[in-house]
């Protein structure tokens, strides 16, 4: 009798074990699904490909803006901007809403003085929001009345996140300053 209460035991641990770990490949792939969506959107961005990135834009969001509008809103940024290069920080996600922190790094095209310092580098470290429509992530990336909008319909993303306010930096004597947010 003692030895099938250890043996019934060590199968529920084991299944627990198996659980966990089952558990935790699918929040990594989640997770990886999150950053490579990101990712896919920043590298569309960065190769002026304006027209696809509406296709990663809620559905909501797609019926307040058109391909074209967001397209000639994404080419007025482009006259003052390139954007360089992204870093992807921690990702936070609950069932199909994610928040996954970024850093944005561009060049200026027509640099700025600030206090007798020549300004061409900028960075910006924004939280993404996403919502899974389908099989898909798709970004929240505007506007903080957008996202204020957002987060209005969907309360349920309000929790369970940690949320920070955008911060914008400039590049002086080599380091990154700080131009205030958070």
């Amino acid at each position: 009798m003692n030895r099938k209460r250890l043996f019934a035991r060590l199968i529920i641990i084991i299944g627990c074990l198996l659980l966990a770990q089952a558990f935790t490949i699918a929040q990594t792939k989640s997770n990886s699904e999150v950053r490579a969506a990101v990712q896919k959107f920043f590298d569309l961005l960065k190769s002026q490909r304006y027209a696809a990135l509406y296709d990663y834009l809620p559905t909501e969001l797609q019926r307040q803006l058109t391909r074209e509008d967001l397209t000639q809103r994404l080419k007025q940024l482009e006259d003052s901007i390139t954007i360089e290069r992204l870093e992807i920080g921690r990702v936070q996600q609950r069932g199909d809403f994610a928040v996954i922190d970024t850093a944005l790094y561009g060049r200026l095209k027509r640099p700025i003085e600030i206090k007798g310092q020549k300004i061409e580098f900028g960075k910006v470290a924004v939280q993404q929001y996403l919502i899974k429509e389908g099989k898909q992530w798709k970004i929240i990336t505007a506007d903080n009345n957008t996202r204020a909008q957002f987060l209005k319909r969907y309360p349920e993303f309000n929790q369970g996140f940690q949320f920070t306010q955008p911060q914008f930096f400039v590049k002086q004597n080599g380091q990154w300053v700080s131009l205030g947010g958070r």
